[in-house]
């Protein structure tokens, strides 16, 4: 469908292109390096990212990538915005204004065929000169035969992927987040007067989105004092309505553990997990973020997604899953009570702690020898 509304080839040179991805956090850092690939591909073109990450107030591309270099603008909007026919004609007039030469769409995983259609024609009614992206999954037909027999590629690898159908050079993928001294000198102000900030850190991320992939917090805690046995001090992080759950985790793990719910900015998360020796956490977008600054994370996840889809991207990180009877059922509230989390044990959060701890202590002796 696409060639037939756009039949020419990917042009060489645009100097005005759309980049059209929307989600949250998550969503956002796992399409950083396909951001790096466009923007490399076409370094004299004036990039706008247009994105939405639902309900306002809720953070996204805005939040995690002003400034970084990335995209020369961005554009937010919110489907309220949208509900109306006013609200549409405005919403494309502004697109139609910027005269974009090329618009490439990033999908998320589980768009619909009528959302994709629906994007192809808004693309070509803002007057796109050239447009490419859009891609069916299904992954709702059979859905449980599909995780049973095959192999999903991460988001990250998906999204390169597709770009490489396009004709892109996407080799392996790069994360560069520029983060300032603004972040780093508001986390060294936070772990300074921190009472563990003698202390190696290490992070705790309790909350997630949907409630099936929420580890139990009395369990987060459990590690959390394990981690604090081990000589780290322990910041837990999480947007502002996680802030009591982590407050009363780090009053159950104790004074090596401090809470930042809510009180930093999507990039001195960043910051502050770029200092960290690791990050445990639920399936949620904190472990994008981890593995965009290059901090492995112990994740865990339950079985109501297709397996690999939303692993942190990297071979540094241990996935912890166990595998149950009603797996990718895709539901936002679970019948069971959780089960699939809820066979995860602590014991196993604890051993893949310390293989990574581990894994870094011999990378750091490795490092002393040949500075030697």
């Amino acid at each position: 469908m696409r060639k037939c509304v756009w039949p020419a080839l990917l042009p060489e040179a645009p100097e005005r292109v759309c980049i059209y991805r929307i989600g949250n956090i998550g969503d956002t850092a796992c399409a950083i390096p396909a951001l790096d690939v466009i923007r490399r591909a076409f370094p004299r073109a004036r990039l706008t990212m247009v994105t939405s990450p639902g309900s306002p107030g809720m953070p996204g591309a805005r939040e995690l990538l002003a400034n970084a270099g990335l995209v020369d603008e961005i554009i937010v909007y919110y489907p309220s915005e949208l509900a109306d026919l006013h609200g549409k004609l405005r919403f494309m007039g502004e697109m139609r204004a910027r005269r974009f030469d090329l618009w490439i769409e990033l999908p998320v995983v589980a768009a619909n065929f009528p959302t994709l259609l629906r994007n192809m024609i808004a693309a070509r009614a803002a007057g796109a000169a050239f447009g490419c992206g859009w891609r069916y999954a299904g992954l709702r037909l059979f859905k449980q035969a599909q995780s049973a027999e095959l192999e999903f590629p991460g988001e990250v690898d998906r999204l390169l992927a597709l770009l490489r159908e396009q004709g892109f050079a996407a080799g392996a993928p790069r994360f560069p987040l520029a983060l300032s001294s603004v972040e780093g000198d508001a986390i060294t102000r936070i772990l300074n007067d921190a009472a563990s900030a003698s202390r190696p850190l290490a992070a705790l991320a309790p909350g997630a989105k949907a409630s099936p992939n929420k580890w139990p917090a009395e369990r987060f805690a459990e590690v959390g004092r394990a981690l604090t046995a081990r000589g780290l001090g322990v910041a837990i992080l999480g947007g502002q309505p996680d802030s009591s759950l982590c407050e009363d985790i780090a009053g159950a793990i104790g004074t090596a553990a401090f809470n930042l719910a809510g009180r930093t900015s999507v990039r001195e998360s960043c910051e502050l997990l770029s200092r960290a020796a690791l990050l445990v956490c639920n399936d949620s977008g904190v472990q994008h973020l981890a593995a965009a600054v290059g901090t492995p994370c112990v994740a865990l996840f339950s079985c109501r997604d297709f397996r690999g889809k939303w692993w942190p991207h990297g071979a540094q990180h241990v996935v912890l899953r166990k595998q149950v009877d009603c797996h990718t059922c895709l539901l936002d509230t679970c019948p069971r009570d959780n089960l699939c989390i809820n066979l995860i044990e602590v014991r196993e959060v604890v051993e893949a702690v310390d293989q990574i701890l581990a894994r870094s202590f011999t990378r750091q002796a490795a490092s002393i020898g040949r500075s030697r």
